[in-house]
């Protein structure tokens, strides 16, 4: 578990932050808020593993935990920062933890620790905490993240709750009901941990239930905010693979129609496959577009087809023959023969919707690759 806690999962977190640093330049305050989420709870993750955080306290003594605790509340502050940006909230709902409560904060923690907490070099970063808990330097650095920590927890909870209907069903929803369920229970942890806190000042250590009941409430709340946080980011990635997956299949037989009949592009550029294979950003414009270029290519080859060749008109059903039509009418363009004076039956030809149009187009041009090769 600790491997896919403190390894795996954060380095998941920490590539789609990095993979979503344009959206976040480019795209808004939500896009933004939801990097700067992913991220910052990634790194803290990174922290809490000692092949990471072990170099940096021996270092600088026991500094993985104040970094480890700043990067916590900086996702929290824009865990809400997205949600009033995408939600809108106003009014009452506007008294929530935000860049100066976060700035306030963040300055009085890094104070007591530098200046207060009984520092010392010992083999673990957290011992700062572990073994000094009941001091009271201690629990007020302590009493700071965690009073933050509920504040932001059970605001978001109430927020994500309130507003799961008017997300649209599927994985968004369920995004949105991992992140309600992972801020009450890290609401429960806050306040379990103030509970300890509180306990150990008047003389009643910590035991082996209470940590147990401490660590599991811990794990629950980051592996449920930390997947509900993913599945919006991972939706737009399945999506992005897809589009250049079709246009990977489609660029060949597009180049050939947009060398041909340069009208057809709407605006674009003709570009190699491998640039477009590396063309980051949303692509869904762009494979549409293909597919259309592609579909209007058909009529526009049809004046060059033998005569005893079948249509695109009627071909529609069988993406082999429709591949090897249009091959052999661009052979006979490129190869200088006259087009034949043909009727086009509009009305014949197969009315698809955006989705087919394009599964259709990278049919026909995979078969129309084949044949070419």
């Amino acid at each position: 578990m600790d491997l896919v806690l403190f390894a795996v999962l954060p380095t998941v977190l920490v590539g789609i932050s990095l993979w979503r640093i344009p959206a976040a330049i480019h795209a808004g305050r939500p896009a933004r808020s939801l990097c700067l989420t992913v991220g910052s709870l990634g790194l803290s993750l990174f922290l809490t593993n000692q092949a990471i955080g072990g170099p940096i306290h021996h270092l600088v003594p026991n500094l993985p935990v104040l970094l480890r605790h700043l990067l916590t509340l900086v996702s929290a502050t824009y865990l809400l920062d997205y949600l009033d940006a995408v939600h809108g909230r106003g009014g009452r709902d506007r008294l929530r933890p935000g860049l100066p409560l976060l700035t306030a904060s963040a300055g009085a923690m890094a104070t007591i620790f530098f200046f207060l907490l009984p520092r010392a070099a010992t083999p673990r970063a957290d011992d700062v905490i572990i073994q000094h808990l009941g001091d009271v330097r201690v629990d007020l650095y302590m009493a700071i993240t965690y009073a933050y920590l509920g504040v932001s927890m059970m605001s978001g909870t109430r927020t994500f709750w309130r507003n799961r209907r008017s997300v649209p069903r599927g994985l968004a929803r369920a995004g949105t009901m991992l992140l309600a369920a992972g801020c009450a229970t890290g609401a429960l942890y806050t306040g379990w941990r103030l509970i300890i806190m509180a306990a150990a000042h008047f003389g009643e250590p910590e035991n082996a239930v209470t940590n147990v009941t401490g660590d599991a409430l811990a794990l629950v709340t980051l592996l449920l905010i930390a997947v509900g946080l993913i599945v919006a980011p991972l939706r737009t990635l399945v999506r992005y693979c897809r589009d250049q997956r079709n246009l990977w299949r489609m660029h060949p037989l597009w180049a050939d129609i947009a060398e041909q009949f340069p009208h057809l592009l709407l605006g674009e550029k003709p570009r190699s496959r491998w640039r477009e294979l590396f063309t980051l950003g949303d692509r869904s414009i762009d494979v549409a577009h293909a597919a259309f270029t592609i579909r209007d290519g058909f009529l526009s080859i049809t004046p060059w087809a033998a005569p005893d060749a079948p249509r695109p008109t009627t071909a529609g059903t069988d993406a082999l023959s429709e591949a090897l039509w249009v091959r052999a009418a661009l052979t006979r363009k490129t190869g200088g023969d006259g087009h034949q004076n043909v009727d086009l039956v509009l009305h014949e030809q197969q009315l698809r919707g955006p989705t087919a149009e394009i599964r259709w187009a990278a049919q026909v041009a995979s078969h129309y690759t084949k044949a070419s090769s």
